[in-house]
């Protein structure tokens, strides 16, 4: 049996040594630190930033941001509280900070909009006067979010808006109530806007227009001129004097009642008198539409008489006076 001596004896030593700090390294010592970590509740713990960080997993090391607003955690920091709690860590990445984000629900468009209107119609009070606020974005509204647990909602804190450009700026607190509200800078433009009743398909002379053919559009006050058909009472039950496209402001020139009479056809035509009512016929001498006034001819005697159309080749007479007649010339 061949003996080792001291040198030999030592040197095996340190390699058994060494062998078992290799196989002995834990797997909090393994762990990997995350670049980028994505947070969902009110923490920042070791376990979000290292992918293993065993036991010590759930010491907390900051305050989660609020969504939509990243923050970053320095690595010193992180190391020593790494260290304290068992995770023999190497920064062999060279990282000097981590980025922490909190995941969150965005919060809907309709309500950044909503508020910010009210804040400008009260800034700017003969702005809102010419119709409704319409808001259009241009930077920082895709930043506002909320948590899952939490109510959406948004306050306006101060707002400027130049009347001339309708240029604003503003500072909204995201959720309204919460004592952890991040505050952030938009910005946009805003003017007045008129909601206009247009036309869902094509409709030519002859379509009578009802309120299953009628869509709503929301347009710049600017572009509505005295002319444009605001008011559904004012197309339902008309007919197209042209051809109208679909989503296009009508004017009161578009369209007309619908002939219920057209010249040269036989009217039904009702005389009331007092208690006593009587019919005849006439010919039509022009078109008429409900509730206008024609004339019509008697075929027989060649008398011409004005009537009010009541519907379809129905028309009628209600007198005041002395029924007026004339000769057909």
């Amino acid at each position: 049996m061949t003996r080792l001596s001291f040198s030999q004896s030592w040197t095996l030593i340190n390699a058994i040594l060494a062998l078992w700090v290799l196989f002995s390294i834990t797997q909090a010592e393994a762990a990997v630190l995350r670049p980028h970590v994505s947070v969902t509740g009110d923490t920042v713990t070791l376990g979000d930033l290292f992918d293993d960080a065993g036991t010590a997993s759930d010491i907390v090391i900051a305050a989660a941001p609020r969504p939509g607003a990243p923050t970053a955690i320095s690595v010193s920091r992180i190391s020593q509280v790494a260290r304290r709690n068992g995770i023999a860590w190497r920064n062999t990445q060279g990282l000097t900070r981590i980025v922490v984000s909190r995941s969150g629900v965005p919060l809907a468009p309709e309500i950044t909009r909503a508020a910010l209107a009210d804040a400008i119609a009260e800034e700017a009070p003969a702005v809102a006067a010419k119709g409704l606020i319409e808001v259009v974005f241009t930077s920082g509204a895709d930043r506002l979010m909320v948590t899952d647990d939490e109510t959406p909602s948004l306050a306006v804190e101060q707002v400027a808006f130049d009347t001339r450009s309708g240029r604003f700026r503003a500072v909204v607190r995201v959720p309204e109530e919460s004592e952890n509200a991040q505050r952030f800078r938009i910005s946009g433009r805003a003017y007045p806007a008129l909601d206009i009743p247009v036309l869902t398909h094509r409709m030519r002379p002859g379509d009578e227009i009802s309120e299953a053919d009628i869509d709503w559009v929301r347009i710049p006050a600017t572009r509505v001129s005295q002319n444009i058909i605001d008011d559904t009472r004012d197309l339902i039950g008309f007919t197209p004097r042209r051809s109208l496209r679909p989503g296009e402001p009508v004017r009161n020139s578009d369209v007309e009642p619908p002939r219920l009479v057209e010249k040269g056809s036989i009217v039904s035509v009702t005389y009331r008198l007092a208690n006593m009512s009587l019919s005849t016929r006439g010919r039509a001498l022009e078109d008429g539409a409900l509730g206008e006034i024609i004339k019509i001819v008697n075929p027989r005697s060649h008398r011409t008489i004005e009537v009010e159309v009541t519907g379809t080749n129905q028309a009628q007479v209600t007198p005041v006076g002395p029924i007026r007649v004339s000769s057909l010339k």
